[in-house]
This record gives C-alpha cells, sequence and structure tokens, in this order.
C-alpha cells in the first residue's frame, strides 16, 4: 500500500472513530433531544439495591413490590409503549457491596435510573458517585436529611417519612397525645439511627418540662439486646422511642419483655414496625400496644380503596407466600410513582425531561401514598403520616393525617 493510500486509509479511520462516538453520545444524552442510558423504543431499565439475604433481609419484599406492579403496567401496555425491567441487587445491607453494585447498574447494565434502593447507611456510601454521574435517584428507601434537603437534582424524595420529620411527629405525638416526660431513645448505631436521635436532642427544647432519661445503641446485626433493656428499665422512662429496622426493633421489645418491661409506651420507626410480620418476629403478645407510623394504611384498613384493591390482587398473585401488607406496599407504592413520571415524561426520555417532570407533583394521590408532592425547592415527596399501634395482630391507624410544613417547621393535626 503506498503512503498516500495509508495516510487516506488513516483519515477515513479516525471520521468513522468521531462519527462512532458522536452517535453513541446521542443514544445516552441526558440533556439533549435524544434518550438517555438505558432506554430503547421497547424497554426502560430500572435498577434497585437492597438485602435480599441477611439479617435484615426482610426488606426483600421492596423488591417484590416494585416487580409486581412492574408486572402489571407491562401486562397492560407498558409506559408510552416501552416495558419496564427491574435490575435488583442483593447488598446485604452492608454499604461496600451498595458501592460496587451501583456502579455495575449505572456502567455495565446501564439503568436509566435507580428505584427505592434500601438502607440509609449503603444509600450514603454512593451518594457522591450518583451526584457525580447524574443518574435518577428515585424515592430512595432512607427518610435521611441529606438526600433531600437542600435539594439535589438528580435525588427525588424517599419512599419512606423523612427520619427527622418522622422523629418530630413521634415525639409531639408522645409528649401531647400520650402525655409522656420522660423519654428514653433507642437507635441502631449508623447513618440512619442517628438522624432521629440528633432530631429530637435538638427540638426537645421546645417542650419544657420533658427531658431525655437514657439513650442506648445497638447495631442492625445484634441479637443479644439484654444489656440495653436493662439500661432502659434503670432510666424508667414514660416512653421509648426506637430508631430501628424491623429484626433489631422486635429482638429489643422482646428483651424488654423478658425483663417485665412493658409498661414504657413503646415507639417504632416506621421502617422498622410498619409490617404484620413484626408479630411473628417479637410474638403477638409482645408487639402488642407498640406504636408506629405509617404514609399509607394497611389493605384491611380500607377494603374498599381500588387502588389498594389493585395491589392486593395482583402481589397476592405474583408472591402468594408474602403478606400484602408492610413494607411490600413500599415498593409498590415507589414503583407508582415512578411510572406516573416516566408518563409524564412523555416519549423524549432525558435525564433532564424526567427529573423535570417531578416538579408537576402536587398533592397527587394516583398511588397508595397518601399524597407526594414536590417542586424545585421541595424533594421530600411525602410530608403527610398517620399514626399506627399494633392491635389485636393487625397494625391499625390511631389518628387523621398529620402533616409537616417543612417551610415553616410546623406539625398540623388534621382532627
Amino acid at each position: 500500500m503506498s503512503f498516500n493510500r495509508r495516510i487516506i486509509v488513516l483519515c477515513i479511520s479516525i471520521i468513522l472513530v468521531f462519527t462512532l462516538a458522536a452517535c453513541n453520545s446521542k443514544e445516552t444524552s441526558s440533556t439533549g433531544g435524544e434518550n438517555a442510558q438505558g432506554v430503547t423504543k421497547d424497554e426502560i431499565l430500572i435498577g434497585h439495591i437492597a438485602p435480599q439475604t441477611g439479617s435484615v433481609a426482610i426488606y426483600d419484599v421492596v423488591r417484590k413490590g416494585i416487580q409486581s406492579y412492574f408486572n402489571y403496567v407491562n401486562e397492560n401496555g407498558g409506559v408510552n409503549g416501552r416495558k419496564l425491567k427491574l435490575i435488583a441487587y442483593d447488598d446485604q445491607y452492608q454499604p461496600a457491596k451498595t458501592v460496587q453494585l451501583a456502579k455495575r447498574l449505572v456502567e455495565k447494565d446501564k439503568v436509566f435510573a435507580m428505584l427505592a434502593n434500601v438502607c440509609t447507611p449503603c444509600n450514603a456510601a454512593i451518594k457522591d458517585y450518583v451526584v457525580k454521574t447524574g443518574v435518577p435517584m428515585v424515592l430512595v428507601g432512607s427518610g435521611a436529611k441529606q438526600f433531600v434537603n437542600p435539594p439535589l437534582k438528580n435525588y427525588l424524595g424517599s419512599d419512606v417519612m423523612n427520619y427527622r420529620i418522622e422523629a418530630q411527629v413521634f415525639l409531639n405525638y408522645a409528649i401531647n397525645e400520650l402525655g409522656t416526660k420522660k423519654i428514653a431513645i433507642a437507635y441502631q448505631n449508623d447513618d440512619y439511627g442517628k438522624e432521629g436521635l440528633e432530631e429530637i436532642n435538638q427540638v426537645i427544647k421546645n417542650y419544657p418540662g420533658v427531658t431525655i432519661v437514657s439513650e442506648v445503641a445497638f447495631l442492625a446485626t445484634d441479637t443479644d439486646f439484654s444489656s440495653q433493656a436493662q439500661k432502659l428499665e434503670q432510666a424508667k422512662p414514660d416512653a421509648i422511642i426506637n430508631f430501628a429496622s424491623p429484626t433489631p426493633a422486635a429482638n429489643l421489645k422482646k428483651a424488654m419483655h423478658k425483663i417485665g418491661l412493658d409498661k414504657p409506651k413503646y415507639i417504632v420507626s416506621s421502617v422498622g414496625a410498619n409490617d404484620n410480620k413484626l408479630f411473628q418476629l417479637a410474638g403477638k403478645d409482645v408487639w402488642e400496644g407498640t406504636y408506629s407510623g405509617a404514609t399509607y394504611p394497611m389493605p384491611q384498613m380500607v377494603p374498599n380503596d381500588p387502588k389498594m384493591q389493585l395491589f392486593v390482587t395482583r402481589f397476592s398473585k405474583d408472591y402468594p407466600n408474602d403478606s400484602p401488607e408492610g413494607l411490600s406496599q413500599i415498593g409498590w407504592a415507589a414503583a407508582q410513582v415512578m411510572v406516573e413520571s416516566l408518563k409524564r415524561t412523555g416519549d423524549k426520555l432525558t435525564w433532564d425531561n424526567f427529573l423535570n417532570s417531578f416538579n408537576s407533583f402536587d398533592h397527587w394521590e394516583g398511588s397508595i401514598y397518601a399524597g407526594v408532592t414536590f417542586s424545585k425547592d421541595n424533594h421530600f415527596g411525602l410530608t403527610s403520616m398517620f399514626m399506627t399501634q399494633a392491635r389485636d395482630g393487625k397494625i391499625v391507624p390511631i389518628t387523621k393525617p398529620i402533616t409537616f410544613d417543612p417551610a415553616k417547621g410546623k406539625i398540623q393535626y388534621n382532627k
């Protein structure tokens, strides 16, 4: 081959390389007119990371709730003609594994977005990476402040009540509705548990005559809670507010019951208590009377609600061995919000278009959540909840919705 010919071939090769690169950049653009990664003419890829095995495997029903709703949507034509595909990985509630799996979802699987990833410390471990990549994180499975306040462009809401808002509601309810004055705090010693602890210590000054009499810590993997129970007994609290995942919440209650510490009001964060499986984990008599909160009702409380009827029917069909209530509802509800935002985005699924669609949610009631609201300055998503209590083997609502105004920091009871 002559020198001139080699030069021509080299130039053509270079042109082809840049042309292909330009085409690929159009296919994965998040700001232009083309679709973002994870979107084809037939399919949208959604990622999810949560424990499926290990000490907190109970959270795997969140994945099942998502998958069940995706199944329903796909069987009814998908979203704007595209089917939803869930790619879910098991991190066993271990942040180091979450980091690896998040990179796999974004860089190898090339998902369009992630949905309802469980575990506060796990989500904290990937936060900087997710912000840097720009991949949408929808209704993160954590109520921690760092994901929603101040707002992050590609973090849209929590699939549970914000931990700090919930902590304020719990404290207010314990004092003003239950008449307690001496409060003990139990907390999971990680980013999740510390959120509630810090918030109560900050706002307790607003309640003259109320004191924190004890603080006890534990790990999500702990099984022996005898020392924590004894410390709580010595403090003689009127109420114990516990920020825990389900298994340690049940184990602490069992340890308290074993030594006869049943008199204090036991209030547990919603992610650790709003599931009827707690009656099995702790024992029906042990769990009886436990207070918590919820952003959606249990199915048996709204038997005539068509949205809830659809959830129960479909989830029971897909997962007949799992209970259609509690944490599975979180997955279903989060998936409902995801699908609605995809519908509102339309055919051009860029990341920017998708993220901007959330600003059109104004007390949206199309899911089983009490209501969903977003704006440019409000990325909480959920700001209304009601108190619940364990009664006769069921978790029942005991108040009307309680609303927190993030701008004013005010709690309003709807009587």
